[in-house]
């Protein structure tokens, strides 16, 4: 009886002391990565089908739709082009349906971008200039694979400031949506050029 009480006291104290707690934290932790990376891998296969494609091309014919139906009833659009790749672009990231932080990301700034739009600026005063303290002028020294890792971060929407192992899955996904989308818009084209006659598309 006194013995089970000691082993008892004892394993109670082995588990409040903090090694203890640190390593349960890093065995959560990892596993919380193990789990990310699978469900990231699960996503990134998921670009590769044909039907995922089909579902893409079908969204993107309707949306530029939308944008040609607006152009032609003398709708305000600013850039053709950019209109186009704004809408693939979100498009792309509706069919990730939010499960990523760049998807997550895309369709963030095009609510922002539609609320600065309607929202009406007012000027009170003029604004300071934004003095130079010493800390933001000093460089920091940064190794090449952590000038490379920041660099990935701005390139994939969203990631600027996420863990390396996260940013590495989230690129991996998006590099594959991106070869997804071109697949898809490639075919589309193939399809408008074989659909238009040859003398729409020949000068005489």
């Amino acid at each position: 009886m006194v013995d089970s009480l000691f082993s008892s006291i004892e394993t109670t104290v082995d588990d409040a002391s903090p090694e203890s707690r640190q390593k349960r934290r890093r065995i959560s932790e990892m596993a919380k990565e193990a789990d990310s990376s699978e469900i990231n891998q699960e996503s990134s296969k998921r670009w590769i089908t044909n039907r995922v494609q089909q579902i893409y091309a079908s969204k993107l014919v309707k949306d530029l739709r939308q944008f040609r139906q607006r152009s032609n009833d003398g709708g305000k659009i600013t850039s053709a082009a950019r209109e186009i790749r704004d809408t693939a672009d979100r498009v792309l990231a509706a069919s990730a349906r939010g499960t990523t932080w760049w998807s997550r990301a895309v369709l963030a700034t095009r609510v922002r971008a539609s609320l600065k739009k309607h929202k009406k600026v007012k000027i009170t005063g003029t604004r300071k200039p934004r003095k130079d303290t010493a800390t933001e002028r000093k460089q920091i020294k940064l190794s090449a694979a952590e000038k490379k890792l920041k660099i990935l971060g701005r390139l994939v929407p969203g990631c600027r400031k996420v863990t390396v192992p996260n940013l590495l899955d989230e690129a991996t996904d998006y590099i594959a949506a991106l070869e997804m989308q071109v697949r898809a818009m490639e075919s589309l084209a193939e399809l408008l050029a074989a659909a238009t006659p040859r003398s729409t598309l020949t000068r005489p």
